[in-house]
């Protein structure tokens, strides 16, 4: 049975400014929180062997995020995902991703993480336009970034994905391929590109939120998607995702997790998870994560997830249930997730899962977006098009 499992990290040397996730600066609490993970990694290991639901049965994966986990002890992080794999018994042909920061990565780093049983990293290289990376208040510049991607090729990690940030004011199409050529030439295989997200309570809401679409108009941004999609796939990185391209076989596993609405593990302050049918979350308090895993007991989960009946009650300041989903709740999520990917809606999996015709369900939803040229059907599968691409968002919400 696979297992998935997401560990979060949540200092940061400095918060950028357009980042809405929870990370701190104050990295004194580090020590302290990566002992109170391992607890927590215990608990979720001991817990999983009575109470796992999850009926995928992939390979196992494991993600460390952020927050910027190599701005720690790389002793730390290492040690937490010895703690993971052995309470887990994580399989030896599972995906093992760790998030980095060219400014915080060396290759006697990456030597230790690839030792510790890392076999994948994920770069937040965001740009290699040294004008877009101060906008974005990035800590590297071009020259860092690159510096960075040679010592994880040179610490002995083939699988290195890079993250790229597109839609930024003053940015350029030319100037996105020309960062991209680069890095491919270098061995990324696969890349995930974000559009800037201007969210609430961030430096950069406060700075464009008025005047973003001004400064970088809609039809420029969604060039940059298109622009960004077309040269990879030519490289023979293929887009596998809205936001994703990988050369075969490179696909990050984790993530394809989420977009099937796999059951997975949660462990530290903000990090959130999914069991039982239940979206879960942690406070996002690190004092409050390291003094409250006295209430992580069976039965406080149990009540969280619904074992012990259908409320989910919190545990005291560690736990919240975000949503508890019914089986119809599940049945509109799975096309919102699946249209995400390029593969699209699989019917077959659909009636499996849930024992109802796809088509039925959604009739007039699909036949309506079908007819506007923004979904096709081919098969057994239901995808976006290349113009659906840029409707996205509007195309998902009709199946919710």
């Amino acid at each position: 049975m696979g297992r998935h499992i997401y560990v979060h990290n949540p200092f940061c040397v400095r918060k950028c400014p357009y980042c809405d996730f929870y990370s701190i600066t104050d990295r004194s609490y580090a020590e302290k929180y990566y002992k109170a993970a391992a607890v927590e990694a215990r608990f979720w290991a001991d817990y999983g062997k009575r109470y796992d639901s999850s009926s995928d049965d992939g390979p196992d994966t494991v993600y460390f995020g952020g927050g910027t986990p190599s701005c720690v002890p790389e002793g730390l992080v290492c040690a937490l995902l010895e703690t993971v794999v052995s309470s887990f018994g994580i399989g030896s042909d599972a995906e093992i991703t760790l998030e980095v920061n060219p400014a915080s990565f060396s290759i006697e780093k990456g030597k230790a993480y690839k030792k510790s049983g890392f076999n994948r990293l994920s770069m937040g290289i965001q740009s290699l336009d040294d004008d877009v990376l101060k906008t974005l208040g990035r800590l590297h510049d071009s020259k860092g970034a690159l510096i960075a991607l040679d010592a994880a090729f040179d610490s002995g990690f083939t699988n290195v994905s890079a993250d790229f940030i597109t839609g930024v004011p003053g940015q350029t199409v030319d100037g996105i391929i020309a960062g991209l050529r680069t890095i491919v030439d270098k061995g990324i295989r696969h890349v995930s590109t974000y559009s800037l997200m201007i969210e609430e309570g961030t430096p950069f809401f406060a700075k464009y939120k008025d005047n973003i679409e001004e400064l970088v108009p809609p039809e420029t941004e969604r060039a940059m998607y298109h622009a960004v999609r077309g040269f990879l796939a030519g490289k023979g990185i293929m887009p596998y995702e809205i936001s994703n391209s990988a050369a075969p076989g490179l696909e990050s596993r984790h993530n394809t997790a989420y977009w099937d609405g796999r059951d997975y593990y949660a462990i530290g302050a903000g990090a959130h998870g999914f069991l039982n049918s239940v979206r879960f979350g942690h406070y996002d308090d690190v004092g409050s994560y390291i003094d409250s895993l006295d209430f992580l007991t069976e039965a406080n989960v149990d009540a969280l997830l619904g074992h012990a009946g259908e409320t989910a009650d919190p545990v005291e300041g560690l736990l919240y249930c975000e949503e508890r989903l019914s089986l119809e709740d599940r049945m509109r999520e799975y096309p919102f997730l699946k249209l995400r990917t390029s593969k699209g809606i699989d019917i077959s999996e659909f009636k499996e899962r849930f024992g109802s015709d796809f088509g039925d369900v959604y009739k007039d939803v699909l036949q309506k977006n079908i007819n506007k040229g923004y979904l096709k059907a081919e098969g057994q599968r239901i995808f976006l098009t290349e113009s659906g691409l840029d409707f996205a968002n509007l195309v998902m919400e009709d199946f919710l």
